[in-house]
């Protein structure tokens, strides 16, 4: 028996419904450091036109030990802080279906069938994407979400409207120089920031280092470099369906969307050592159950036998504390 038309828009956003709470958690489960960050405390509904964050600027001189009697208690500048400003991304899977999809197979049920099918497919280029865009500079399309390489900037490269030559601790901690991948280069810049954020913490936890993200090339060759080492290998993340190792207890996670040749012919490769919790997913749309005025509508395409149903997501990735995290830009076996 065929499908009414009414019966068809219900079956599309029926299955569109479906697919749009399910976006967010097949995204976590494609990225490792998306799942961390699509997460509570980590995760951030927000309003306004705009993202703003504080930023400290100086630190606050109006403090110290005192008597407790009638000493002179310090009066001078309290914390002074400025704003990052960040623009909410916003991003759309669409899936379209014409006359020939609802004439495929036989009965409603095999229509519903393609239905689900085509939508959830639309899900996995999403996936995709989105995953991708965590490696891409927004400077090659300023309609994408932020990036891990944006929040990496070099010095003198703007985030969220502010520079490191106005305001100094504002900067990653960049390594660009040519580096064998092996556990004493790695860990150079590991205990710095291990260091630098130990005893550094908000809501979310310290800002010591948690995570490390490369490509499968990178990590195997680290393996490779430390066959007698065996305090680095784990199935932690193995167990999550994440390929990787331990590293200094941390998860060394494989992401092949980072950045790099994957391969040791050219010194680009990249690494990143984070701090997750200095990262925040600020949301709208798309995230925990929330979804827009648009989504799940079903619309007649003009002068075609087709409709057309979307997914809408409004969010934007943005990191409150750069100066916690690295990236190594130039690894080479």
């Amino acid at each position: 028996m065929a499908l009414t038309s009414d019966q068809l828009n219900e079956a599309v956003s029926v299955a569109h419904r479906l697919i749009a709470d399910e976006l967010a958690s097949s995204f976590a489960k494609a990225n490792y450091f998306y799942s961390v960050v699509t997460k509570q405390p980590l995760l951030k509904s927000g309003s306004g036109t705009r993202i703003q964050i504080p930023v400290q600027l100086a630190e606050n001189e109006a403090k110290g030990f005192f008597s407790g009697e009638y000493d002179t208690i310090p009066t001078g500048a309290n914390q002074q802080i400025t704003f990052a400003e960040f623009d909410w991304k916003y991003y759309v899977s669409n899936s379209t279906f014409n006359l020939r999809d609802f004439s495929t197979g036989t009965g409603s049920a095999a229509v519903k069938d393609l239905i689900k099918t085509k939508i959830s497919l639309a899900k996995q280029d999403a996936v995709r994407d989105l995953s991708a865009a965590l490696h891409t500079s927004s400077a090659s399309d300023s309609n994408q979400i932020n990036s891990l390489k944006d929040a990496a900037g070099a010095s003198g490269t703007a985030y969220g409207g502010l520079n490191d030559t106005d305001l100094a601790p504002w900067l990653f901690e960049r390594d660009s120089t040519t580096n064998t991948i092996n556990y004493a280069n790695l860990n150079n810049v590991f205990r710095v920031l291990m260091g630098r954020g130990q005893g550094v913490s908000d809501e979310a936890g310290t800002y010591a280092p948690n995570l490390m993200i490369s490509n499968s090339f990178v990590l195997s060759s680290f393996l490779n470099s430390q066959q007698s080492q065996q305090q680095f290998t784990t199935d932690s993340t193995l167990r999550a369906g994440f390929a990787g190792c331990n590293f200094n207890n941390i998860p060394f996670v494989v992401d092949e969307f980072t950045g790099g040749s994957g391969d040791g012919s050219t010194a680009d490769n990249e690494l990143y050592i984070l701090s997750t919790n200095t990262f925040r997913m600020y949301h709208k749309y798309g995230l925990q159950g929330t979804k827009s005025p648009m989504d799940t509508l079903s619309m007649r395409l003009p002068n075609q036998a087709a409709i057309s149903s979307q997914t809408y997501l409004v969010m934007n990735l943005v990191c409150i504390a750069r100066r916690y995290n690295a990236v190594f830009t130039a690894l080479q076996s």
